[in-house]
């Protein structure tokens, strides 16, 4: 019933069941009073209770994104540290491969320059060898069985064996038999 309701009421019934009429009215609105400032007293502690509540959730995870921060940051920098270290382990190896590409060129010469002086000493040598290993054979049949007797000797399937010395072998007793005259005896060049 609103107020202007209850105007109306007054003036239409007497005084003392007016009076009644109000007081109930009263009543029942200082009850609804009461019972609606009990409701917002309610209301405005949980809604504190939720604003302390939503204030302990804001600073734990303002504290969680701090905590995370730091660890990112702690991570980015472990990153940053991997990464240098790579870095400098593949300088060190292109610094090595460098020297080892270096040091390989510089065998390669070595190993030329000493393959031309033992190719050039091995001729003189071998043929100096062969002519001592073929001394005193003069006629063609001594020259093909010394050029036998060195072949058993110096085979490669032989333990000791030579493949080299079987090659000069080879030319000296071709050079050997073209030095021999059409009765089989050397001639002196």
């Amino acid at each position: 019933m609103s107020v202007e309701e209850m105007f109306e009421k007054l003036e239409s019934v007497d005084e003392e069941w007016q009076l009644k009429e109000i007081k109930l009215w009263l009543f029942k609105e200082s009850v609804r009073l009461r019972d609606e400032k009990f409701d917002l007293e309610m209301q405005k502690r949980d809604f504190a209770n939720d604003r302390e509540n939503a204030r302990e959730e804001n600073r734990r995870y303002e504290e969680h994104l701090a905590h995370r921060s730091e660890q990112l940051r702690r991570e980015e920098e472990l990153i940053e540290q991997k990464h240098a270290v790579i870095k400098r382990g593949f300088e060190e190896l292109d610094r090595d491969r460098q020297a080892l590409n270096a040091r390989e060129i510089s065998l390669k010469e070595r190993e030329a320059k000493l393959e031309e002086r033992i190719a050039g000493s091995v001729s003189l040598e071998s043929r100096e060898v062969n002519d001592v290993l073929f001394r005193g054979a003069d006629n063609i049949l001594l020259i093909k069985k010394r050029y036998k007797d060195l072949l058993k000797m110096f085979h490669p399937d032989c333990l000791g064996g030579d493949t080299e010395m079987v090659k000069s072998l080879n030319r000296t007793y071709d050079r050997l038999i073209r030095e021999c005259d059409s009765y089989g005896k050397r001639r002196r060049a």
